[in-house]
């Protein structure tokens, strides 16, 4: 039985572990006049008071949704749908297999890369199977089994290879909340017993986090001394804040108000169906190209900045009232419908599972982040129902 107090704990912990990045982003502003993250380096011109303001709205989505994890927590599930573990795994390492193949072969889902080049016959495989999220699979596999099994284990493994292919370093990212969570008591027992250790580790961070990060960029073909230079404050901390990016539209608000008025009234919504039902949804002029678009206007790289829920609410006011009102509302409704679904599947970590992968979306704001979490859920959800009906049918027989 999982003790519901550890569980708060934990991912209390992995909450303010955001909620700090935001305020040391912060601070880096303050201390030395410029930005971090997409914007390191830019001079800060915004008056203090404004930059404080931008932190509590940059802060108020995580607090709100931590709010809205609590009160999930306290409503008993009254309907599950029961996972096929044995099935559910060998289902996964499929799904991986498939990915890693049609990514070395067709360079499909590499960051920073030009959109896949594939045979018409193969387009929409790719695009049916793309629609598993082959690494939220691995994090609900990973939560769903006892912490000693073995196939979790291989799955991360195969998932990393997954993620060296198509160069991300966000799964390192998702992996160390999702053990901290898991492994809670043991990790808190480690940190307690080895210290010199932990302390050591630590000092080794910005060395491995400078190497990872170069590696990167080496996989997308980028060439950045951003790691070298401030790899922690600069880099890291601006990576896992959308402080600065929110800050940057509040100090060019003249541009971006007259680019927000170019924006499509729904531009929020069609971009959520965009990332689940087809691209010709996704708006041209979105907030992440707007941002990108400033500084490297005739480049025809495939990148786009996060202007965070707090930055796409800005330019949602900067377009007109109802698109603020709209869009705020669309996003209250995702964040409670995420934990809806993930509230059907019967498993002990659905709530925190929930949060957790809420965190990242609030930090990027990115609507068709938002949808495809919600949908990739429940496509495992419907697959899930068939397996366990096949179930049934074959057992009555």
């Amino acid at each position: 039985m999982i003790d519901e107090s550890v569980l708060r704990k934990s991912v209390r912990h992995i909450y303010l572990f955001f909620v700090i990045a935001a305020v040391l982003s912060f601070l880096y502003a303050i201390v030395k006049n410029r930005l971090n993250g997409d914007f390191l380096g830019v001079e800060v011109t915004l008056p203090f008071w404004l930059l404080l303001l931008n932190l509590i709205f940059s802060i108020l989505p995580f607090f709100l949704t931590w709010r809205v994890y609590l009160y999930f927590n306290r409503r008993a599930i009254k309907r599950r749908i029961t996972i096929p573990i044995t099935f559910f795994g060998c289902f996964l390492a499929a799904i991986i297999i498939w990915n890693i193949i049609v990514t070395i072969i067709f360079g499909v889902g590499v960051m920073g890369a030009p959109p896949y080049e594939a045979p018409s016959y193969i387009k929409p495989i790719i695009q049916i199977m793309n629609r598993f999220n082959a690494y939220y699979g691995v994090f609900l596999y990973f939560l769903l089994v006892p912490k000693k099994n073995k196939t979790q284990f291989i799955l991360v493994i195969m998932a990393l290879v997954l993620a060296y292919l198509r160069a991300g370093l966000g799964l390192f990212l998702y992996l160390a909340m999702f053990g901290y969570l898991k492994y809670f008591i043991e990790i808190s027992s480690f940190i307690k017993k080895q210290k010199m250790v932990v302390i050591t580790l630590l000092c080794l961070f910005p060395i491995l986090f400078s190497g990872l990060y170069e590696l990167r960029n080496t996989l997308r073909n980028q060439e950045s001394t951003e790691a070298i230079t401030d790899p922690i404050f600069g880099v890291l901390v601006g990576r896992l804040s959308s402080f600065s990016d929110s800050a940057f539209i509040l100090q060019e608000a003249p541009y971006f108000f007259l680019g927000a008025k170019n924006l499509d009234s729904f531009y929020f919504q069609k971009q959520a169906l965009g990332g689940v039902i087809s691209q010709d949804f996704m708006p041209e002029i979105r907030p992440e190209i707007m941002l990108f678009k400033f500084y490297y206007e005739n480049s025809e790289d495939n990148v786009a900045y996060m202007a965070g829920t707090q930055g796409n609410l800005y330019l949602s006011l900067f377009h007109s009232g109802f698109t603020f009102f709209l869009n705020l509302t669309t996003i209250i409704l995702f964040i409670y419908i995420t934990f809806y679904v993930f509230r059907l599947l019967r498993f002990n970590y659905s709530n925190e599972m929930a949060f957790i992968l809420l965190l990242y979306v609030l930090m990027s704001g990115v609507s068709n982040e938002y949808a495809f979490l919600i949908f990739s859920i429940f496509i495992y959800l419907f697959l899930f129902l068939i397996v366990n009906l096949l179930g049934n049918l074959k057992n009555n027989n």
